[in-house]
């Protein structure tokens, strides 16, 4: 008798382990993060391409991308890319400290009107272009630790784009490739 038991008990710990396996992989979150992709052609540098929000750019070779639009300190942040040397964008922002990538970009729904007041407030505006797109270029002036910045914002699909350059002036080149590159598909 106990071994017509056997079989029994077996198929139901085995009927128990696959039905906690397939629960298990139905609890797992979509991820968080969007995903770059190398589509995109680039004359110089590497390309990226934002797979959710669809924009593509090209920057400089040899550098990383981090997306940390998932990571403590993104505020609500449609998306958080970051470029730079890889020494300079970690895999996750360091808990402490102030972490200022090389370049940022930042995507934060709502209207260009509700972000750049704060922005533009006593710093030097001027207006560019961008994809296509009317931007204003916002030199910071102001004494503290942006002071160098250069802050690129301007709006797109109801949602307003931020592309910072860390203060210091020392990625101007990386800048202007990555804005001179920066693009949204025509649809």
């Amino acid at each position: 008798m106990a071994s017509s038991r056997f079989p029994k008990v077996l198929l139901s710990l085995l009927a128990a382990i696959l039905v906690s396996a397939c629960a298990d992989d139905q609890s797992q979150p979509p991820p968080l993060q969007a995903t770059a992709s190398s589509a995109v052609g680039c004359k110089s540098g590497q390309a990226y391409q934002h797979t959710t929000l669809g924009y593509h750019l090209c920057f400089p070779s040899g550098w990383s991308s981090r997306d940390y639009t998932a990571e403590p300190g993104s505020g609500g942040a449609v998306s958080v890319v970051a470029f730079g040397p890889a020494s300079t964008v970690p895999a996750h922002v360091p808990s402490s400290g102030t972490f200022i990538p090389p370049i940022e970009l930042r995507v934060v729904a709502g209207s260009k009107d509700q972000v750049e007041p704060s922005l533009a407030q006593g710093n030097q505006v001027t207006k560019v272009t961008v994809g296509g797109i009317a931007a204003d270029k916002i030199i910071v002036v102001d004494s503290g630790p942006a002071s160098g910045s250069t802050i690129v914002v301007f709006e797109h699909q109801a949602n307003t784009y931020q592309i910072d350059e860390a203060p210091g002036g020392t990625y101007d080149t990386a800048l202007a490739q990555i804005l001179a590159s920066f693009s949204f598909p025509t649809s």
